[in-house]
Order: structure tokens, then C-alpha cells, then sequence
């Protein structure tokens, strides 16, 4: 081929991309949530998703589809046509824990997906049901030692829920029993009604009922204090240090979705990110942050986190098949 062709020919594959970019979407997007409806990650996917609906032209449609903490999930999202109208919505424990978890997994976080933005992230707070007579953390551990076996609720095997209350026992020498749920918000209401007693919950799950006092606040998960729960210490400040765990969320596609294609999501995404009402959606009074930036920042972000939990999965001992 002449190199006069050559040219030709990387012209016509430019403009034929930069058309598929600019034609995209033509119908309507899902975008797969591998929790039940209420949690964190299908909040981050009904805000961006309503935001690149009104941006785009086009209907982008959340399902939830729910089982083994979110492993079911994002193992079909990674069987999906890598053609832009499947996308998903997933973060911490499915992304960066079940690697290091499972000894099988029906996917692999790099190879099978192409990440697209880093949307936000929040901080646990440690809340226990209004029947705990404890007011601190130092009388739980307390209470803890006096009755091994407390109930303690999660969003499933595996997860941040599960995993920092495991580190939380190691730190603290006590023992408590794991009661994992289909999703955040049945864990949510397991402490609300007393079924199970102690939660490390997603700040913006529980934010509210903290707020109207039917949920006990004893510490947060996070290096600071947050700015919307001032009176509330960081574990590390109550005398349980080197626990520090926030809890992300981002949207990806399945490997080999063209780029003009991942671009364009970013694009959308990051201008969405910035509107008020969508920040004070991911950060309620100022209890999470915003996040954004490029493809490649989000890649390795979940590099690094991949790295970090499975330090953590080894100390824990914690397993699943």
C-alpha cells in the first residue's frame, strides 16, 4: 500500500470513529447495577444516568441485577456487547475486593471491563440499633466482650460492610456474627428494626436516620471527622486506629467499547459532575466528595485499590467460593 493509501486509510477510520462517537447513543442505555434498588451505587447510577439522559438524547435505564454482593451482577455485565448500550455501575467491592476474595471469579476486573470516570466516594459510619446500650465505641467493645456473638448486618459476603467490621473484631478483640443481605438497603433496615445490631454503613444510607435519631452514630471510617456529623469521632480518635475506609463508585464499560465511545461517557460524565444538584446528591451536606477525571485516572485508581484490599483480605482470612 502507498503511503499516499495508508493516509487515505487512517482518515476514513478517524472520521468513521469520530461518526460512531457523534451518532452515539441511537437508543436507549442500560446501565447495570449489581445491587438492589435504594443502595449507594444505583443512587450514583439513576443521578449520572438521568444527567446523560437529558445530555444525550436518550433513555439511559437502571437494572438492578442483584446477587452474591454484587458478584452476579457485574459477572454478566462483563458478557455484555462492548457496543456503548451496556454499561456498569459498581465500585469498591466488586471491582477492587472480590479479586482478592474469591479464588474463581467469573471475571476479571482490568481485562474485562474499560473504565470510564470515577464518580464519587463516601465514608462508613459506624452506627449500632437504638436497643444497643452502648454510646460509644469503647462501651461496644465492651459489650462485645461481655456478649460474644452480636449480629452485625452487611451488604454481602466480601464487602466493605463485611470487611471493616472483620477488621474492627481483629482490632478489637471481639466476636460478633455476619448476617450479609442482598444490598445496602435491607442491611439498612435490618438495624432499623433490631433484626441485627451493628452496621459499618455507607454514610449517605444512613445519613438520614442518623439525622432523625432512630440510628446511634459512634464513629466514622474516615481519616477526619466529617464536616456533617461534627460530634461523631473517627475510629482511630475513639482508640480503634488503622481502620480507614471510604467507598467508591464508578461507571464502566465492557472491554472494547470503542473509544470515541468511553470518551464521550467520560465527557458527558464529568460535565454532569459538576452541576449542583448532582453534587449535593453524592455529597449531602458535605458527607462525600465528587470526584471525575479521566478513563486512565479511574484505571488506576482500581489498580492501587485492588493492591490495598487484598492486604487486607489476607489479614482478615476472610474467604468466598
Amino acid at each position: 500500500m502507498s503511503a499516499f493509501c495508508k493516509v487515505l486509510a487512517a482518515l476514513a477510520a478517524l472520521m468513521s470513529g469520530l461518526a460512531w462517537g457523534q451518532a452515539y447513543p441511537s437508543r436507549t442505555v442500560r446501565m447495570i447495577v449489581p445491587v438492589p434498588a435504594g443502595g449507594y451505587y444505583d443512587m450514583v447510577a439513576r443521578t449520572i444516568g438521568q444527567k446523560l439522559a437529558e445530555r444525550l438524547g436518550q433513555a439511559f435505564i437502571v437494572e438492578n441485577r442483584v446477587g452474591a454482593g454484587g458478584l452476579t451482577g457485574t459477572a454478566y455485565a462483563a458478557t455484555t456487547p462492548p457496543d456503548g448500550y451496556s454499561l456498569l455501575v459498581n465500585g469498591t467491592g466488586g471491582l477492587a475486593i472480590f479479586p482478592s476474595l474469591y479464588a474463581k471469579l467469573p471475571y476479571d476486573t482490568l481485562r474485562d471491563f474499560a473504565p470510564i470516570i470515577l464518580t464519587s466516594s463516601v465514608p462508613q459510619i459506624v452506627v449500632v440499633s437504638l436497643d444497643v446500650p452502648a454510646r460509644n465505641v469503647a462501651e461496644l467493645v465492651n459489650l462485645a466482650k461481655s456478649k460474644p456473638g452480636m449480629p452485625y448486618a452487611s451488604n454481602g459476603v466480601g464487602t466493605t460492610m463485611h470487611l471493616a467490621t472483620e477488621m474492627f473484631a481483629i482490632a478489637t478483640g471481639t466476636q460478633f456474627t455476619h448476617v450479609p443481605y442482598n444490598g445496602s438497603a435491607p442491611a439498612v433496615t435490618s438495624v432499623l428494626s433490631g433484626t441485627t445490631q451493628l452496621l459499618f454503613a455507607v454514610a449517605t444510607d444512613v445519613i438520614q436516620q442518623v439525622r432523625a435519631g432512630k440510628l446511634r452514630p459512634l464513629a466514622v471510617s474516615t481519616a477526619k471527622r466529617v464536616s456533617a456529623l461534627p460530634d461523631v469521632p473517627t475510629l482511630a480518635e475513639a482508640g480503634v486506629p488503622g481502620i480507614v475506609v471510604e467507598i467508591w463508585g464508578g461507571m464502566l464499560a465492557p472491554k472494547g467499547t470503542p473509544r470515541e465511545i468511553v470518551q464521550r461517557l467520560n465527557a458527558e460524565s464529568n460535565r454532569a459532575l459538576e452541576l449542583p444538584d448532582v453534587r449535593e446528591r453524592f455529597s449531602p451536606g458535605g458527607i462525600g466528595e465528587v470526584k471525575g477525571g479521566s478513563p486512565e485516572h479511574f484505571e488506576e485508581f482500581i489498580r492501587a485499590e485492588i493492591a490495598m484490599w487484598a492486604k487486607v483480605v489476607k489479614a482478615s482470612g476472610a474467604k468466598a467460593e
